[in-house]
């Protein structure tokens, strides 16, 4: 069956029940490993507000299976967010280095950050990768929120998440603490869904097809004109 290209989502649709078994394959290990850590570790459930935040929101999704576009589009917000607060953070938009709830506080510090989570990368290729990975962010971020290629958006910040989840795994370090492969796989997820309530592409969609009954129109108009 041949997709409909104007469909939201349509692009990768074909791959919605991979997408969404790893959704729910990522829900339930970050549950198994907040549970773990409130319960066997005795680390209070504040500890673990990032992932609260803005991973375990995509269960709506996975519950609700992507066909509520409302709740799929809101959904865009927590990754657009996760990447602005993120750019921001290194652009010392949030504060000085050192300040509560700052990460980093300048983009040297980014670029340290870099080097530790991508030491098996030579070390003439870590500033490039600090680059890149601020680009795509910002990118994805901004796509997201105003709805602009959704899809390709969506499927781009799942690849840009997993690239980052792994590099933290093979680290050392632990992406759980932020459920970045969660919100990989959630993204992939509303790659293959309509989330474009309240975006670009929808608004865009709309404009072209009342324009072009108006277009058919006035060529049939003119065809006839021509035969009289």
């Amino acid at each position: 069956m041949r997709l409909n290209s104007n469909k939201p989502g349509a692009p990768f649709a074909r791959i919605k029940p991979i997408a969404f078994a790893l959704l729910w394959a990522a829900l339930i290990a970050q549950a198994i490993w907040m549970t773990a850590h409130h319960f066997r570790l005795h680390e209070p459930w504040s500890s673990m507000s990032y992932p609260l935040t803005y991973a375990a929101p995509f269960l709506l999704l996975a519950l609700t299976g992507g066909r509520i576009r409302g709740i799929a589009s809101l959904l865009r917000l927590p990754l657009a967010v996760a990447f602005l607060d993120a750019v921001a953070d290194r652009l010392g938009l949030l504060g000085p280095h050192g300040t509560p709830g700052v990460a980093w506080g300048d983009f040297a510090h980014f670029i340290s950050y870099t080097a530790r989570l991508n030491a098996f990368m030579p070390a003439a290729t870590i500033p490039a990768l600090a680059v890149l990975a601020t680009i795509g962010e910002t990118t994805f971020g901004i796509a997201l929120i105003f709805g602009i290629y959704l899809p390709v958006a969506a499927i781009g910040s799942a690849a840009l998440l997993f690239l980052f989840a792994t590099a933290m795994t093979i680290a050392g370090f632990s992406q759980f603490s932020y459920g970045v492969y969660l919100m990989a796989a959630g993204a992939l997820a509303l790659s293959t869904v309509d989330a474009s309530l309240l975006s670009m592409d929808s608004f865009l969609q709309s404009r072209r097809n009342n324009f072009e009954p108006d277009s058919h129109h006035r060529a049939d108009r003119d065809t006839d004109t021509v035969h009289l």
